[in-house]
């Protein structure tokens, strides 16, 4: 028991473990936006309703946005001088991460998922993904 203990302790007070539960928090926020703003368009605007995918990468680039700025000051706590360095970066990395959850998105609704399952379930998936990356490339901590 005292090594599941001393496991615990040494996982919970790494800096990492924060930055996740960090990452966790503002990605649950985006997320809620992102869901927020695709519900929105795809509900009450035809054009939008007919075009899913679209209507997910629309969604997405607010949450995107976001969810720079939130992980840029909060999650890894960077200075603001360095901003402009590390935004193509994140937008890189949110792009390939979008193009994961369009691809898994489109997939599921093609064998018949419930769009917003689908889109539930691509968004747990590329979480782990986006986490990695920007941890480790974006903002190299």
């Amino acid at each position: 028991m005292k090594r599941v203990i001393n496991l615990a302790t040494a996982v919970l007070t790494r800096p990492s473990f924060g930055q996740f539960v960090r990452f966790g928090m503002v990605g649950t926020v985006n997320t809620v936006l992102d869901f927020s703003v695709y519900y929105g368009l795809t509900r009450y605007f035809d054009f939008w309703g007919r075009h899913l995918v679209t209507s997910a990468v629309a969604s997405f680039a607010v949450g995107v946005t976001s969810s720079f700025i939130l992980n840029n000051f909060w999650t890894f706590r960077q200075e603001a001088s360095g901003w402009l360095q590390r935004a193509p970066r994140f937008l890189l990395v949110a792009l390939s991460g979008m193009s994961w959850n369009a691809l898994l998105l489109w997939i599921m609704v093609s064998l018949g998922t419930y769009d917003l399952i689908a889109k539930a379930s691509a968004t747990v998936v590329v979480l782990f993904w986006n986490f990695n990356m920007q941890k480790r490339w974006t903002f190299r901590v």
